[in-house]
């Protein structure tokens, strides 16, 4: 089991996204990875395409400073109804980059799998 970096969540298996973390990009030139569940994903994907700016410090995802960042709103886990509460998260655009990249390449995945 692995936590969402966005929401939390432990799921099984998470969708791997590539992100460039300023602060260990001396070691990870080519960047980091982080485990997003599929609901979260899908989230950011409709965030990019809505693009709603919002006032943070960093990004939640690459912890990036000083850049645009726009809302994420992910539904975080919790043990009392109606189990879950609305977060507005920060992501940048390069973390946006690397959500579609993401999807892209799990469309790709799906695509290649033989159906039985």
């Amino acid at each position: 089991m692995a936590d969402c970096e966005l929401c939390g969540a432990a799921r099984p298996t998470l969708c791997p996204v590539k992100v460039r973390d300023e602060s260990v990009i001396l070691a990870y030139p080519k960047g980091t990875w982080r485990g997003i569940n599929e609901e979260c994903l899908d989230r950011c994907h409709e965030a990019n395409i809505n693009r709603v700016p919002i006032k943070a410090k960093k990004c939640d995802l690459c912890g990036t400073r000083n850049v645009p960042l726009f809302q994420v709103t992910v539904q975080i886990p919790v043990f009392q109804e109606p189990y879950h509460r609305n977060s507005n998260k920060a992501i940048c655009e390069s973390c946006f980059e690397a959500c579609e990249d993401t999807i892209k390449r799990r469309i790709a995945e799906k695509e290649e799998s033989p159906h039985h």
